[in-house]
C-alpha cells in the first residue's frame, strides 16, 4: 500500500520512516517538508545513506500523489493538521489518516481552543476520528478511517489508569508526576534545549496547566462515563526519549492491593504490548520497543496505591503506536513492523 508522510523530517516522522521501511506492506510514496523540499531525507539524517534517498517534496506538490495514496501520516504541529485532513478529505474520500498532532484528540472543540490557544477549523470532522489507543479503544479504532494518535504523556497515563477507572475503584484526586527526555519538545530550534541547558539538568514545566490534561481527563470520561480530579506535572529531564509516569491515588475502601492486581491482570494479560511488572521499570527498559511496563504497590503509611509507567514517547507514544494503529486499519497482524525490542547498553 501507498503511504504518505507529512512533516517528515521532524523526529516523529524520522522514527515513522525508519519503521516503515521494514514493514513489508509499505511503500513510502512521498514524504514531505516545506522547509527541506528538494533535499535527498538522507541529508538531514546521514544514516539512512542508501536506505531512504527520498527526495523531499513541499505539501502543495503532494497533493497530486493522494489520489494514488492508501494512508498518510501527518506528523505536523498543532494547528496545522486540521488545515490539511480538510484539503486531503475532499481529494480522495477513501484515504485513511492517522494524525500524530492534538487537532482531533480531544472531542469538544472548545476545550481544544482553551488548551490549545487557537480556532479550531474543522470542528465538523473531530468526532470521525477514533482516539488511537489500542489497547483502550481498539473496536473504534477497526470501524473508523481516521486515527487521532494519542499524546506521549497521555498514553503513559492513560494505560495506567483506565481500569482502575473503568471499574470505579479510585477516590479524590489523581496526581501525575510525569518526567520525559528532550525529544518530546520536538525537533526545533529553542535554547532551553540545548545541550548547555539540559545537561545535568531536571526541572517541572506547565504544572496544572499542560495541554495533554484535557486530553487525559475527556478520554477517561468519554470512555468510562466518570470525571475525575487530576493534577498532571510534566517534567524534563536530561535524556533523550523516553517517558516515566508515577500517579498517585487513593483506593476506595472496599478495594484492596488483591483487587488492583487482579484488574490490572483482567485487562492487560491479553495486550501484546503491556507487561505488568514485579519491579518499578525504567525508561531505559522500553526505549526503542512500542511496549509499555506498568507496576503498581500500595504504601500503608500513606494509604496510597502508586502506579508506574514506562513508555518510549517516539515509540509507543507517537510513531510505532501509529503503525500500531495503521495496522488496525488495514487488518493486519497489530505487532507487524513493531514487534521487537533493540537491545542495546
Amino acid at each position: 500500500m501507498n503511504i504518505g508522510i507529512y512533516g517528515a523530517t521532524g523526529y516523529g516522522g524520522m522514527q515513522l520512516i525508519s519503521l516503515l521501511k521494514k514493514h513489508p506492506h509499505v511503500n513510502l510514496l512521498f514524504l514531505t517538508s516545506n522547509r527541506y523540499s528538494g533535499k535527498k531525507f538522507s541529508e538531514l539524517y546521514s544514516k539512512f545513506a542508501g536506505e531512504v534517498d527520498d527526495l523531499l517534496i513541499d505539501e502543495l506538490s503532494s497533493y497530486n500523489l493522494i489520489g494514488d495514496t492508501d494512508l498518510v501520516f501527518l506528523a505536523l504541529p498543532h494547528g496545522v493538521s486540521m488545515h490539511h485532513v480538510k484539503k486531503l478529505k475532499s481529494l480522495n474520500p477513501n484515504l485513511k489518516i492517522i494524525d500524530l498532532s492534538g487537532d482531533f484528540r480531544i472531542q469538544n472543540p472548545d476545550i481544544y481552543e482553551k488548551w490549545y490557544g487557537s480556532d479550531h477549523v474543522l470542528k465538523e470532522s473531530i468526532a470521525e476520528f477514533a482516539y488511537g489507543l489500542p489497547e483502550i479503544n481498539r473496536e473504534r479504532i477497526i470501524n473508523s478511517k481516521y486515527v487521532a494518535n494519542p499524546g506521549c504523556f497521555p498514553t503513559s497515563m492513560l494505560l495506567a489508569l483506565y481500569p482502575l477507572i473503568e471499574e470505579d475503584m479510585i477516590e479524590g484526586k489523581i496526581i501525575s508526576d510525569s518526567k520525559t527526555g528532550v525529544s518530546g519538545a520536538g525537533r526545533k530550534e529553542n535554547q532551553n534545549f540545548l545541550f548547555t541547558e539540559i545537561q545535568d539538568n531536571t526541572y517541572a514545566y506547565n504544572t496544572g496547566v499542560h495541554r495533554h490534561s484535557p486530553e487525559v481527563v475527556e478520554t477517561l470520561k468519554d470512555l468510562t462515563g466518570n470525571e475525575i480530579q487530576f493534577l498532571f506535572s510534566p517534567h524534563i529531564v536530561p535524556s533523550s526519549r523516553g517517558i516515566f509516569t508515577t500517579i498517585y491515588l487513593n483506593l476506595k475502601k472496599s478495594f484492596t492491593i488483591a483487587d488492583v492486581d487482579r484488574i490490572f491482570h483482567q485487562y492487560y494479560d491479553k495486550e501484546y504490548f503491556i507487561k505488568l511488572i514485579d519491579f518499578i521499570p525504567s525508561t531505559k527498559d522500553v526505549n526503542r520497543s512500542n511496549n509499555v511496563f506498568i507496576h503498581y504497590r500500595f504504601d500503608d503509611n500513606s494509604n496510597t496505591l502508586i502506579v508506574y509507567s514506562a513508555i518510549d514517547n517516539l515509540m509507543k507514544g507517537a510513531s510505532s503506536q501509529a503503525i500500531q494503529n495503521m495496522n488496525i486499519l488495514f487488518g493486519f497482524e497489530e505487532q507487524l513492523g513493531i514487534d521487537f525490542n533493540l537491545y542495546y547498553l
